[in-house]
C-alpha cells in the first residue's frame, strides 16, 4: 500500500473544546477500517481497536493543555499505519470573505479512492492547484474541481455549496455535491446536511455558472 497517513484538522477553543470532535473521530476510524481491510500488512489495524478513540482523545487533550483561554487554534492530527498519532497546532486564521475561486482546467477521476478519505496523500488536490497557477496568484483563494462527468466535486481545501433558485416555487436553497461525485465528506458539510441547511445532489458545470452564490 502506498505511503500515507490518515489526517484530521479541527478547530479548538478552550471554552468549547474541539469542534465536531466525534464526527472527526468517526471519519478517522472509518477510513482506518477501509484501508485496514484493503491492506495485506495489517496497516491501520491498531486504529480499529475499541480503545483507539480514547487514546486519540487523550493525546488531543494533552496537545492543547497550554493554550490560553482567548485563543482559537487549528489542531492537525496525523495517524500512521501503526496507529501512532502526531499532533501539531497553529494559529486560527479567519477567512476574509468574499474570496475568489476559479474552475479547474481538467477533470479529476472520481474513481480515485483517496478523494473519499482525508489523508496526507494530496496529489490530486495539489495538481489542481498547480494547473490554475493558484500559488502564484495572491488574489486567488482556491480551485473548484470537477469529475469526468463534468459534475462539481469540491475545492482543493474545502467542500463547496451553491445557492440555487427554484423558479417554480420561488425559493432559494443551498446544494452541495453528493459523495458519489468523488469528494471528501467534510464534518461541517455533514452537520449542515443533517440540520437541513444544505442538500446533497449533482451540480453540473453549467449549474455553478448560474448559481446565485457559491
Amino acid at each position: 500500500m502506498e505511503g500515507f497517513q490518515l489526517l484530521e484538522t479541527m478547530l479548538y477553543e478552550r471554552s468549547i473544546g474541539f469542534y465536531l470532535l466525534e464526527p472527526h473521530l468517526n471519519r478517522l476510524t472509518q477510513s482506518a477500517s477501509y484501508f485496514s481491510d484493503e491492506s495485506n500488512d495489517n496497516s491501520f489495524v491498531n486504529c480499529t481497536m475499541s480503545d483507539f478513540r480514547e487514546f486519540i482523545k487523550a493525546n488531543l487533550q494533552e496537545s492543547v493543555k497550554n493554550i490560553g483561554d482567548d485563543k482559537r487554534r487549528i489542531v492537525r492530527l496525523t495517524v500512521d499505519k501503526q496507529g501512532v498519532p502526531n499532533i501539531s497546532t497553529f494559529a486560527f486564521q479567519p477567512i476574509q470573505e468574499p474570496v475568489k475561486i476559479t474552475l479547474d482546467t481538467q477533470p479529476t477521476l472520481s474513481s480515485n479512492k483517496f478523494l473519499y478519505h482525508k489523508t496526507t496523500k494530496r496529489d490530486m488536490y495539489n495538481d489542481a492547484r498547480i494547473r490554475v497557477g493558484l500559488e502564484s496568484k495572491e488574489d486567488l483563494f482556491d480551485v473548484v474541481m470537477y469529475n469526468e462527468k463534468h459534475e462539481i466535486t469540491e475545492c482543493s481545501i474545502a467542500n463547496i455549496a451553491v445557492q440555487c433558485y427554484d423558479a417554480e416555487n420561488n425559493v432559494k436553497f443551498w446544494k452541495t455535491p453528493q459523495i458519489e461525485c468523488g469528494l471528501l465528506g467534510g464534518t461541517m458539510r455533514s452537520q449542515l446536511i443533517e440540520n437541513g441547511d444544505i442538500i446533497p445532489g449533482i451540480i453540473s458545470l453549467d449549474d455553478i455558472k448560474l448559481a446565485q452564490q457559491v
